[in-house]
């Protein structure tokens, strides 16, 4: 019977290897990898020999149609991989995985590493909601303005991937869109040099430019993100009423004005009769 396993391979350590990965990988009839050079270590490190079929992020539109074809065809058990790390979180793999489900083909995942949850465990910051944004746009004014939208998000954290050739240069932008924000960095992680930076961005910055080798290794960065700014409380009808006459409106034009910039009807109608109500009281009274 046709199925897809969705499988996470090490993301460097290849003691994270599990089991079930391992009897997926013997067991299954074909295996989609991103890089079938990258696989084919992993498989000789298990002593294993599959077919491979190759599909990264240029050929997976074109080539996830047929691959479900053939497996719906040949009834395939398909294993697809990634470099490392989880298929579809920033690798190939999401036009697969939704044409398996198109064709009502099983899809089973076979969990494991992940950088985005391995650095979050990591890092020390509150991550009870999270997004995680892969690579940000290259462009200056692109970048910054989106930091400055993940900033605004209302989350606890965001998680970010980087080439080493501009972590630098993505901490600095960082630090002048969210100044006084703490950040972490992290650079090869299970592997044997593995380094972990966090602490305020300003600190992290300088740990980065000392380091002779920052041009080197996989990053990923977690920014511990500022409160959402709460909501302004909404100027009541009353107020908006008021203010209007204040400006020389008689009460129907300033209730007109209020119901024309938005307020809810009901609204404007009970504070229009409130308003009324009481200057015909002070009336009485005087």
């Amino acid at each position: 019977m046709a199925e897809l396993f969705v499988a996470a391979t090490p993301i460097g350590n290849l003691m994270d290897l599990t089991p079930r990965l391992a009897e997926t990988l013997k067991r299954c009839d074909l295996i989609v990898a991103e890089d079938t050079r990258v696989t084919m270590k992993l498989l000789h490190h298990l002593g294993i020999k599959k077919p491979l079929l190759s599909m990264n992020r240029h050929t997976e539109q074109d080539k996830a149609g047929t691959i479900v074809e053939r497996m719906l065809r040949e009834d395939l058990s398909v294993c697809l991989t990634c470099d490392a790390g989880t298929p579809g979180i920033s690798d190939p793999g999401v036009p697969l995985v939704a044409a398996a489900h198109q064709a009502e083909i099983r899809v089973t995942p076979i969990s494991g590493p992940s950088a985005v949850t391995t650095h979050l465990s990591a890092c020390g910051f509150d991550a009870r909601t999270f997004g995680f944004y892969g690579f940000l746009p290259r462009e200056k004014g692109a970048l910054a303005r989106k930091i400055g939208e993940i900033g605004r998000s209302g989350l606890h954290a965001a998680v970010l991937y980087e080439s080493p050739r501009r972590v630098v240069e993505l901490v600095e932008t960082i630090g002048q869109v969210l100044p006084g924000c703490s950040i972490s960095v992290a650079c090869d992680l299970t592997k044997r040099f593995e380094k972990i930076r966090t602490g305020p961005w300003a600190q992290v910055l300088e740990a980065l430019r000392a380091d002779p080798n920052v041009e080197k290794g996989e990053y990923s960065l977690v920014i511990a993100l500022p409160p959402a700014p709460e909501d302004p409380e909404p100027v009541s009808p009353e107020a908006l009423i008021l203010e209007a006459m204040l400006q020389g409106a008689d009460l129907d034009s300033a209730a007109r004005e209020v119901l024309l910039a938005g307020a809810p009807r009901n609204k404007v109608y009970k504070a229009k009769l409130k308003i009324r109500n009481f200057l015909r009281l002070k009336g009485e009274e005087a």
